[in-house]
C-alpha cells in the first residue's frame, strides 16, 4: 500500500511539473522582449501603411502582408472577414473620406498576442474626422483581428460623442 502511495506522489508531482511548465511557456509575452517588440511595432506600422496607401496594387499588397487570410476587421460601422473584404473596406473609407490620413496616436500597448493602440483620421488640413483605440490579435505575425473603438465619429449612432468642436488641427500638418 506505502509503496502504491509513493508511485501516485511521483506521477501526480511529475504530472503537476509538466503542467507548470508548460503554463510558464505559453504565458510567455509575445511582445516581451526587444526584437518582438520591433516585429510588432514594423506590423503595425505596415497595417498604417495600407490604411493610407491610395495605389491600389500596391495598398493589395500591404494588406496581404499585414492581415491573415482570414482576418476581421470591427469597427462600430460593421465588421469585414477575409483580406479582399478588408482592402475593400479600407477603399471605401478613402473615397469617402478623400486624401484623408490615420495615424496611430499612442504607443502600442498590449501582451502576449494582445495589441491595442491610438489612432485618428484626419482630412488632408489636419481636422480630425474620427478617433478611437483598435484592439488587435496577432497570430504567426499577421493580424487576426482588430476591433475599433471610437471616441468620436461622423454621424453614427453607437458612437456617445461627435468631434469636439474644440479640437485643434494636428500640428506641423
Amino acid at each position: 500500500m506505502k509503496q502504491i502511495s509513493v508511485v501516485i506522489s511521483v506521477v501526480m508531482l511529475a504530472a503537476t511539473s509538466a503542467l507548470c511548465q508548460q503554463t510558464a511557456a505559453s504565458s510567455k509575452p509575445v511582445n516581451g522582449n526587444v526584437n518582438q517588440k520591433g516585429v510588432t511595432e514594423e506590423l503595425i506600422n505596415r497595417y498604417f501603411d495600407s490604411l493610407n496607401e491610395t495605389n491600389e496594387k500596391r495598398r493589395r499588397e500591404l494588406t496581404k502582408q499585414v492581415w491573415a487570410e482570414k482576418g476581421k476587421f470591427g469597427t462600430p460601422y460593421g465588421e469585414v472577414a477575409g483580406q479582399d473584404a478588408i482592402e475593400d473596406l479600407i477603399a471605401g473609407v478613402q473615397k469617402r473620406f478623400r486624401n484623408s490620413i490615420v495615424r496611430r496616436t499612442t504607443k502600442i500597448d498590449g501582451f502576449g498576442n494582445y495589441l491595442r493602440w491610438g489612432f485618428t483620421l484626419s482630412a488632408a488640413d489636419g481636422t480630425p474626422i474620427l478617433s478611437g483605440v483598435d484592439f488587435a490579435i496577432v497570430e504567426h505575425g499577421k493580424l487576426q483581428l482588430v476591433m475599433g473603438f471610437f471616441d468620436f465619429a461622423p454621424n453614427h449612432p453607437d458612437t456617445r460623442t461627435q468631434a469636439p468642436k474644440t479640437i485643434k488641427k494636428e500640428e506641423g500638418k
